[in-house]
């Protein structure tokens, strides 16, 4: 299994992204409107889809490009969002 530490070794782009979701999670634990599905729909998913998985913008790190990346990527992005907001991501 890939782990994050590995992820953002072959794309250092991922602390960036983390550190972004990191803020999001302090303001949606503040905003009683904060939508997880906007979130991710909007903001999140976007972001993360050229840096891991199938769609990701370079050929450089193949294993990048897996589900196996993908999956650890969401996880561990979701992970730092509040509890209970990140159960219907995909």
């Amino acid at each position: 299994m890939i782990t994050w530490s590995e992820l953002t070794d072959a794309e250092p782009r991922l602390l960036d992204l983390e550190k972004e979701v990191r803020a999001e999670a302090a303001r949606a634990d503040s905003d009683p409107t904060w939508s997880f599905s906007i979130y991710w729909s909007y903001t999140l998913r976007p972001a993360i889809k050229p840096l891991v998985g199938w769609e990701r913008d370079t050929g450089a790190h193949p294993r990048l490009e897996s589900e196996e990346a993908w999956h650890a990527a969401i996880s561990y992005l979701i992970g730092l969002l509040p509890e209970e907001q990140g159960l219907m991501a995909s």
